[in-house]
């Protein structure tokens, strides 16, 4: 047993002990009041007290976001709720969310959104989380485990749900972060409000050289919103965002490299991505005597500029949502009627060359949606409720590709000799190659179920079992092949959409000072999607490659004092592949334990000391099916901040990340390695008026 195992152990137990000693503890104190603290969610799109929620749901409020010193929602969700992230980039904001013991392409399986809006891409690019800085946010909530009921395609690990800030009176807060590697961010966010109007307004400006040779990344967004409040109660909100995004690519390394010179690349700065994007969604809600209504409208585009490898394209993608929903009745005794109408688009064009001067080809994408689902709350007994739902889900997926004939693109060739000389093929525009233009669409239709019971036998206790069918579809390109990587057929079109039968056991107490959740879980997939390649001819297609076992248990502790407090998070998860390649063996790119603990004290009422350690398990490299290759090492890494509140008007932070300077790999894919961050120092004042 290695000494990392010990130390995991140690810790667990410790935190079990700490438990048992404290958690009734508050309860005796005199000078904590005996009412419940105010722990609301919104798991089920309207509000509901925590505890009557079956689910293992993590809220982190604007107060929390503030007091984590965090630049990136990766990184407060990475150090807050124990979300497990994998870059290929060295830098946590440009990384891939993975939740319940997904692998490659994990973020295909949990949904981001903002406002009600998706920021999930329509194939398989990751999110721009620079999209929305932390500066504009007031919540973020986290759903663990299928929700595709309320929430639909995508949400079959969890849901990540953002909201950002409300107008708060006239306030102006101007904040600056400067660190190591280059790295500086400036925002400014305002705002108003004049009877039953508020106004907001924000920006932030961002730039860091990269820890890795060619890994520079800057960005800048600017967002506005309204809120008004009617006579009635009702209340109508309007945001909107825009921003741009480059990112270079640093490319991996082999194993004797990313250990000696983790900081190199082979790369020459010629890799890299610009992103131009933005957001805007219409939020009303309101309550009437036979319960509440809900309503968003929501839009976004992004267009982006890529050049990799030697070849390029732009990329633009548009979606509209449209969400109305009503819940009619009260607490336990309640239904929620819903319908999502969602409409995707990708235009893509390939080059070959950065001045997009010659086309080899270009396709046109979208999808449409409707899904209306039903969800019922009704209370059994004072102390127990049952609740669950039906959705049911129609799409369409239309696909056109043109490609044309490679020998007439270009208007001169090369000879043996290194001279050119004129082709006498070139036409312009080119003929369509016949073999690699199609034309194509695909309907499909499927649903979701849940069933939970919920049991309050106190009044600071909860517990839960609940069983859920889920379900999501092939992203663009994992149906199609139109991104110009050649494929054993053009589309996919018996790809079957994933779907798996879930179960939850969970317990949560929510005390003064205590606060505890526990859940189990199994998730069984019956036809999860992968890419297999021909040994022989070198081409491969996603398909569905066959059933998945999952098992885990996610356990969070935190006890905070006066002075001090801490906090422990674990997640476990163990995966089997029942088929193929990988059967009898565990799913790459899954560690089976990361942990995220934390320690904090006050040494005087305005100045703050905070440590967190994270830990990372062993896990495969990327396609190692067979369970093969040298496993991704695990890895401890140590951060250290303190915040110091200079007065009511102005606070200021020094932390540390992996300040032991631990050199670890992110993530690794058949020998070719992603080293994580070194050691790194940031400090930063928030000026508030």
């Amino acid at each position: 047993m290695s000494p990392r195992t010990i130390s995991l152990k140690t810790l667990g137990l410790l935190s079990c002990w700490l438990v048992g000693a404290e958690l009734f503890a508050d309860d005796s104190e005199p000078e904590i009041a005996g009412e419940l603290p105010s722990f609301t969610v919104t798991a089920w799109h309207f509000p509901e007290e925590i505890l009557d929620v079956p689910a293992n749901v993590v809220r982190i409020e604007r107060a929390q976001i503030e007091r984590s010193a965090t630049t990136s929602v990766p990184e407060l969700l990475q150090n807050e709720a124990n979300i497990f992230f994998r870059s290929t980039s060295g830098r946590v904001s440009n990384s891939e969310i993975s939740m319940r013991g997904f692998g490659e392409n994990s973020g295909l399986r949990s949904l981001v959104l903002v406002n009600g809006q998706p920021m999930n891409p329509s194939d398989m690019g990751g999110i721009d989380w620079e999209q929305v800085p932390l500066d504009s946010i007031e919540s973020v909530e986290v759903l663990h485990g299928g929700q595709n009921v309320l929430y639909g395609d995508r949400a079959l690990a969890g849901v990540i749900k953002i909201e950002t800030r409300q107008a708060e009176g006239t306030h102006l807060e101007l904040k600056g972060d400067v660190g190591s590697y280059g790295y500086h961010r400036e925002s400014v966010n305002a705002s108003t409000m004049s009877g039953p109007w508020g106004v907001r307004a924000g920006g932030s400006w961002m730039s860091e050289d990269g820890y890795r040779d060619h890994s520079e990344t800057w960005s800048r967004n600017a967002n506005a919103g309204a809120e008004y409040f009617f006579e009635s109660g009702d209340r109508i909100d309007v945001f909107a965002s825009a921003g741009k995004l480059h990112n270079q690519f640093p490319g991996p390394l082999i194993y004797d490299d990313y250990r000696s010179d983790p900081r190199s690349s082979d790369k020459s700065g010629d890799d890299e991505s610009t992103e131009e994007s933005g957001r805007a969604t219409l939020h009303m809600q309101g309550d009437r005597d036979w319960g509440s209504y809900d309503v968003s409208l929501g839009y976004d585009y992004s267009d982006t500029d890529w050049a990799f490898s030697g070849t390029c394209g732009e990329n633009e993608q548009t979606g509209w949502t449209f969400r109305p929903r009503v819940q009619i009745g009260e607490k336990a005794r309640r239904v929620i009627f819903g319908t999502d109408v969602i409409y995707d688009t990708l235009e893509f064009k390939q080059y070959k060359d950065k001045a997009h001067d010659i086309e080899r080809s270009n396709a046109d994408v979208e999808e449409g949606r409707i899904s209306p689902y039903v969800f019922v709350e009704k209370g059994l007994t004072e102390a127990l409720t049952l609740s669950g739902g039906v959705r049911y889900e129609w799409t369409r997926f239309d696909v056109d590709n043109d490609t044309y004939l490679a020998s007439q693109l270009e208007p001169y060739k090369e000879t043996n000799r290194g001279g050119v000389l004129p082709n006498q093929n070139y036409k312009n525009p080119a003929d369509l190659d016949p073999d690699k233009s199609y034309s194509e669409t695909v309907h499909e239709h499927g649903g979701a179920a849940e069933i939970s019971l919920n049991y309050r036998f106190a009044e600071r206790w909860s517990a839960w079992i609940g069983y859920d069918h889920s379900y999501r579809y092939p992203v663009f390109d994992e149906r199609a092949a139109y991104q110009g990587v050649a494929l054993a057929e053009p589309v996919s079109s018996d790809l079957e959409a994933e779907e798996g039968d879930g179960v939850d056991l969970g317990l949560k107490y929510i005390g003064e000072r205590n606060q505890l959740s526990l859940t189990a879980y199994a998730l069984w997939m019956d036809n999860e999607i992968g890419f297999i390649e021909d040994p022989v001819s070198g081409l491969g297609l996603n398909v569905n490659v066959g059933a998945v076992n999952r098992y885990g248990v996610d356990f969070s502790w935190s006890y905070t004092n006066t002075r001090y407090g801490c906090s422990s998070r674990i997640a476990y998860v163990n995966t089997e592949m029942r088929s193929g390649e990988g059967r009898g063996h565990s799913v790459p790119l899954v560690p089976s334990v990361h942990a995220t603990n934390q320690v904090w004290y006050e040494v005087c009422s305005d100045l703050r000391l905070t440590l967190t350690h994270r830990y990372v398990g062993e896990q495969y490299q990327g396609g190692d099916f067979g369970n093969e290759f040298r496993k991704i090492d695990d890895y401890n890494v140590l951060d250290a901040r303190i915040q110091y509140q200079v007065n009511e008007n102005c606070s200021v932070y020094v932390k540390g990340t992996n300040i032991l300077d631990k050199n670890y790999a992110e993530s690794a894919y058949y020998g070719a390695y992603y080293p994580g961050m070194g050691s790194a120092v940031y400090t930063g004042m928030t000026l508030k008026f």
